[in-house]
């Protein structure tokens, strides 16, 4: 039996049905509503006994970090234990292996931590920016042809989240990949003028990049209640691109 962790999330959701093709899998969620679901809650941790009942594999994916570190990685891993489960498969950040110091690289360093040192055989996954970020930009190019980034968003090689799944599924079903470290990207990278430039020719219309300053952004995440401390509570978003700003997965829309 596989354990999901974050089963209705962009990975996770992608996973739930790579695996149930063929292996038993339970997808937990604080909202169970669908076949296989069970109820977890990372900051419960008296929820998760149940949730590992007869588990042998899991998949380690948590909500974000706050200032008090990784208490839920923590939390499972003590269960984790408990229960006799085999195998930790943890999603991290391709942030990790460059050094990145912002709030989502440096929880996922320390998780990292808490999963190698759980006694627990385990995986780590590090991928690069999603490309269901890409989404962000639909608005202001269906709006007015335009793709706002902050100056200083990087070159990446962006990577889709069934891709992503696609290789925890692997992972957590064949051998070989105990005590491995996997960075997960996409095939080439790109700068945000070579993605507008990308985007403009699939839809065929000119598409102009703007470019805004760290200031600006944070200015313009704030309007929207997206400033402050909570931003490191965001989901796995593979990448800061300024201090104290980064990009989250399609939950956060940040």
């Amino acid at each position: 039996m596989i354990l999901v962790t974050g089963a209705t999330g962009t990975i996770g959701s992608e996973l739930v049905p790579l695996l149930a093709r063929r292996h038993a899998v339970r997808a937990m969620t604080r909202r169970p509503s669908f076949p296989g679901a069970v109820y977890g809650d990372l900051d419960r941790p008296e929820t998760l006994p149940a949730a590992l009942d007869g588990v042998t594999s899991v998949f380690v994916l948590v909500p974000g970090y706050g200032p008090e570190g990784p208490v839920q990685e923590r939390s499972l891993v003590a269960a984790a234990r408990a229960a006799g489960v085999r195998h930790l498969v943890k999603l991290s950040t391709s942030g990790v292996t460059f050094g990145a110091t912002d709030a989502i690289s440096t929880g996922h360093r320390a998780g990292e931590d808490v999963i190698r040192e759980s006694g627990i055989p385990w995986t780590i996954l590090r991928p690069g920016t999603f490309m269901t970020y890409l989404e962000q930009y639909a608005h202001g190019i269906a709006h007015d042809r335009t793709m706002t980034v902050t100056e200083t968003d990087p070159v990446s090689a962006m990577v889709h989240p069934l891709d992503v799944a696609a290789v925890a599924a692997t992972v957590l079903t064949r051998p070989g990949h105990i005590g491995q470290e996997y960075t997960i990207t996409g095939p080439s990278a790109l700068s945000p003028a070579q993605q507008a430039d990308t985007i403009a020719s699939a839809i065929d219309t000119p598409v102009r990049l703007v470019v805004r300053t760290v200031a600006q952004t944070r200015a313009a995440f704030e309007a929207r209640g997206w400033g402050g401390p909570g931003w490191s509570r965001c989901s796995s978003s593979n990448g800061s691109r300024a201090p104290g700003i980064t990009r989250c997965s399609t939950r956060c829309r940040g």
